[in-house]
């Protein structure tokens, strides 16, 4: 048996999205998205309603500073990590959505009308949440309460590169 990972209010995300890390301490999570540099993002998973959830590494004069990004929170942490999972796709963000998997949620989230997080992510359009759901173990061929297959939305949707993705990853 796998134990939970440990839950940390910040994470930072590398630039290139490969690596995330959890922190407690925003000055400490702020010191290392700047460490890591341009295009390092840092969200908090427990911003409130309306209040800013996802700051960027920018250039800014001669050196680096953190942006806010226009993504407010909607009482994170009030509910499932699941939920907030599917939250953050909603708004489009695969930074908030990869440290909600850092912080515990499923890639296999489900919400409460039967419909998987990798259907929200297709549905949305977004190819860096579906390749970081399909990297992180989300089941390609899950039908969502309808019967439908996160590859039958892409292909009625005509999205071709997510359509190519979800086939090389198994997906029917």
């Amino acid at each position: 048996m796998t134990a939970a990972p440990r839950q940390y209010r910040y994470y930072v995300r590398s630039p290139d999205g490969r690596a995330i890390f959890g922190l407690d301490i925003l000055e400490a999570a702020q010191t290392v998205a700047l460490e890591y540099g341009r295009g390092a993002h840092l969200v908090d998973t427990l911003a409130q309603a309306y209040h800013p959830m996802l700051q960027k590494v920018v250039a800014e004069g001669d050196g680096l500073g953190l942006v806010y990004s226009p993504i407010g929170g909607w009482d994170t942490g009030r509910f499932t990590l699941e939920r907030d999972l599917i939250e953050a796709i909603k708004k489009g963000s695969a930074e908030i959505a990869h440290a909600f998997i850092a912080k515990g949620a499923s890639a296999n989230a489900i919400d409460a009308k039967g419909g998987t997080a990798l259907h929200w992510a297709v549905g949305r359009g977004s190819l860096a949440i579906v390749d970081l759901l399909i990297r992180e173990g989300a089941n390609v061929n899950q039908n969502d309460s309808k019967g439908q297959s996160p590859l039958t939305i892409a292909e009625r949707k005509s999205l071709a590169e997510i359509s190519e993705r979800l086939r090389r990853a198994g997906g029917q």
